[in-house]
């Protein structure tokens, strides 16, 4: 799984949510419309997990603005309800993208007078790019499946 599928789908979430506005994605145009959001790849880091296998940790921060009044003032009690909201897209511990169930080990928002932002960390295991192994030929399970298991014994 890529990186850019994870934010597709991030902000796919969040149009589905908030239809009708715009997310940017890693760049904010000097004339940007209100309300809307920003999201932009804040770090990305693989760790090894064993010969075969790597985690991925994408932190992804979302920024979301609200509409302004005649003074440029955003009114904060509807940015933090935006902030909840947003927060409550992706609190169920883990985020389908494509055919993978990626763990959402960190949801953690923040409010400013004008905007809020919401800092997204997903964290999923990967197979190593460079490694194959001769002897254990691929599985052919798919990745994300319903399984139901009877076990029986004997007295």
């Amino acid at each position: 799984m890529t990186t850019q599928a994870l934010m597709d789908a991030v902000k796919a979430r969040v149009q589905e949510h908030w239809p009708g506005e715009e997310v940017y994605t890693n760049y904010l145009p000097k004339d940007f419309k209100r309300p809307s959001f920003a999201l932009e790849l804040q770090k990305e880091e693989t760790a090894d997990v064993n010969i075969a296998l790597v985690r991925r940790t994408v932190t992804l921060l979302l920024t979301g603005f609200e509409a302004v009044d005649a003074y440029h003032d955003s009114s904060l009690e509807a940015l933090n309800q935006r902030m909840e909201a947003a927060c409550g897209l992706f609190a169920r511990g883990y985020f389908p993208v494509e055919d993978r169930a990626i763990q959402v080990q960190t949801n953690r928002g923040t409010g400013a007078p004008d905007f809020i932002e919401v800092t997204l960390i997903f964290s999923w295991v990967d197979g190593r790019p460079s490694h194959t192994d001769p002897d254990v030929p691929p599985s052919g399970v798919p990745l994300m499946e319903h399984y139901e298991l009877n076990i029986s014994t004997k007295e």
